[in-house]
């Protein structure tokens, strides 16, 4: 079970990779939270990517035979991701907090295409876990 979607470089393709990633992940889980989490996730890295990032951007997800969800979210951009410390009263810089509080592991790597004009762009990526999953 494998989706994957290429998204201009724009916050209003937040959810369109949202409705994409739910309709995948609903026919492939019955599990509700884990459901839920993933698209929360999910939203936070293709904003990251979008706001931060150099298209392309791409979201490729799969669900293994044993439960465990992976969503990897790419684009253009070597630049490394770090969670933040935002202030309380800072409006974001929490999505990598959400990723790392929520996920069963998470990361980031080079990416493992080089674009036209040369470039290596990153790959961040989480996983989860269903209840049920080995």
């Amino acid at each position: 079970m494998h989706l994957i979607a290429e998204l201009e470089a724009d916050a209003s393709e937040v959810p369109r990779a949202r409705h994409l990633l739910e309709e995948a992940l609903r026919s492939w889980s019955s599990d509700e939270d884990a459901v839920d989490t993933a698209l929360l996730l999910a939203s936070e890295l293709v904003t990251n990517a979008v706001r931060h990032g150099r298209p392309p951007v791409h979201v490729h997800a799969q669900m293994s035979q044993d439960g465990v969800v992976r969503v990897e979210v790419d684009d253009a951009s070597g630049a490394p991701v770090r969670p933040q410390d935002p202030d309380v009263e800072d409006v974001g810089g929490r999505g990598l907090q959400l990723v790392e509080m929520l996920s069963s592991a998470w990361g980031s790597r080079l990416a493992d295409t080089r674009h036209d004009d040369g470039r290596t762009g990153k790959c961040v990526w989480f996983e989860l876990r269903s209840p049920g999953a080995a």
